[in-house]
């Protein structure tokens, strides 16, 4: 089989997945197996999308919680990756925090919004510290389990070339533990429009979160989808640029079997 067509078969069963679930999306409306005033169908909900994006201040509203959820996320990454890799440095900052890490990691990150609230107001510093909080857990046990987990001939090797022990953390085992930091961090990605709009719903004046709770509060339902399909529109082109940088980074690792 010829590259081109490879390619273009790869990418048409990329494309499947969704044309399968709009269909059945499809079929369960007009088979009424969902009352239809509940589950717009596609089309509907497509002709409401393209009033929403023609629509003055909804890409306000759009760029508002995604500045939010990245914004979050890059908080969250600048505590979780140092603590994380801390953490697996150093025992004695291993046996403080651990325990913090543990107890918090469960934890509904939405049910500290209110208290966030109550120290902060509602606003962006409400929803973006309740996104960092919910994106840094991910980030450290990820960070701390690839650094702790660095192949010790590595650091042999290091050794034995000369490499001083204050630069073993940045020169090797930062850049063997990379390909864990960049999962968490592409975790916390998906986590963060999340939290972002469902902190919106409850601490915010603008932001898709706002608008969700008001389409469904109104019974807007073919817009309350729009504004979803939105959201999720915006969140896989991050997660696939945020591939796209990871590949880029990671380029010198040996290509996985197969993908030669």
């Amino acid at each position: 089989m010829s590259g081109s067509r490879y390619d273009w078969l790869k990418r048409a069963s990329a494309i499947l997945p969704f044309i399968f679930a709009l269909l059945l999306w499809q079929g369960l409306v007009s088979l009424q197996v969902v009352d239809p005033l509940f589950l717009p169908s596609p089309v509907r909900v497509g002709r409401s999308l393209f009033e929403l994006v023609t629509a003055d201040g909804f890409l306000l509203e759009l760029a508002t919680t995604s500045l939010r959820a990245l914004g979050g996320l890059v908080l969250g990454a600048a505590i979780g990756v140092p603590l994380g890799t801390a953490m697996a440095v150093s025992p004695s900052v291993e046996g403080f925090a651990n325990p913090l890490v543990k107890a918090t990691y469960s934890l509904p990150k939405t049910a500290l919004v209110p208290l966030f609230i109550l120290w902060f107001g509602i606003g962006n510093v409400t929803n973006i510290l309740a996104v960092a909080l919910a994106t840094m857990l991910p980030m450290i046990v990820y960070t701390y389990h690839a650094v702790e987990g660095a192949p010790k001939v590595l650091l042999w090797s290091a050794r034995a070339m000369g490499t001083s022990e204050a630069g073993l953390l940045p020169h090797v085992l930062l850049r063997s533990a990379l390909p864990g930091i960049l999962t968490g961090l592409r975790i916390g990605l998906g986590f963060a429009f999340l939290i972002a709009i469902a902190a919106e719903m409850i601490a915010a004046k603008i932001g898709v979160g706002k608008l969700l709770f008001l389409y469904g509060e109104n019974g807007a339902y073919d817009f309350m989808f729009a504004a979803i399909a939105a959201v999720v529109f915006v969140s896989y082109a991050a997660d696939r640029g945020f591939s796209a940088l990871s590949d880029h980074l990671l380029r010198w690792q040996e290509p996985a079997e197969g993908k030669a």
